[in-house]
């Protein structure tokens, strides 16, 4: 059984609707806790793995005796972490940011084992997504459809944002929230058969 630690800031595609489609059978338990601050010397990179882990500890403290599935993601612009906007304002600041530019998107993942050493199994993966040129009357569309509330960098790429973009390089599951590969080989590397779980 997979607890799955949910994400606070991130896209609306979250990882239970992949893990749903893979078929594995899980719980969903939010981590509650306020997130952590980027340290200064802290890369993004590092960051989203401790961001993820702190989750997975958090939720495992509740369920001892299950495996834990903690992911957070972020978009960084000019090595800046974009979080959820706060209002519509902070969403088109962010999608001026974004337009006419490439972009990585950044997810930690934990993976927390189900035995006596609860070990932790942690990776970091990025993707690049190239945004075309947004025009004012793009973004106060785009703005309009009110998909930038609750994203990290005010956009979805599963939804009305894709209009806007030109390729990505990488994983797209990553971009949606949870990089699948990745969550593959934390499995391997933990000794769980995925695919007896199916």
């Amino acid at each position: 059984m997979f607890i799955q630690c949910d994400e606070q800031r991130g896209f609306a595609f979250r990882f239970p609707e992949i893990l749903r489609l893979l078929g594995l059978r899980f719980i969903v338990d939010p981590c509650r806790d306020p997130e952590p601050l980027q340290n200064k010397s802290e890369s993004p990179s590092a960051y989203v793995r401790r961001v993820s882990r702190l989750k997975a500890a958090a939720v495992a403290k509740r369920h001892p005796g299950s495996r834990i599935i903690a992911a957070d993601t972020i978009v960084v612009v000019n090595d800046t972490i974009l979080g959820k906007p706060s209002d519509r304002t902070e969403a088109k600041d962010m999608l001026r940011q974004l337009s006419g530019r490439r972009h990585e998107v950044l997810t930690g993942l934990c993976l927390t084992t189900a035995d006596e050493s609860r070990r932790n199994h942690s990776s970091a993966t990025c993707s690049g997504v190239y945004f075309r040129r947004m025009s004012d009357s793009d973004i106060e569309w785009y703005l309009n459809t009110e998909e930038y509330r609750d994203k990290a960098g005010a956009y979805g790429i599963q939804g009305f944002a894709s209009l806007f973009i030109d390729r990505i390089e990488g994983c797209y599951f990553n971009i949606v929230g949870f990089p699948v590969s990745d969550f593959a080989r934390l499995c391997r590397r933990a000794k769980i058969n995925l695919l007896q779980n199916l």
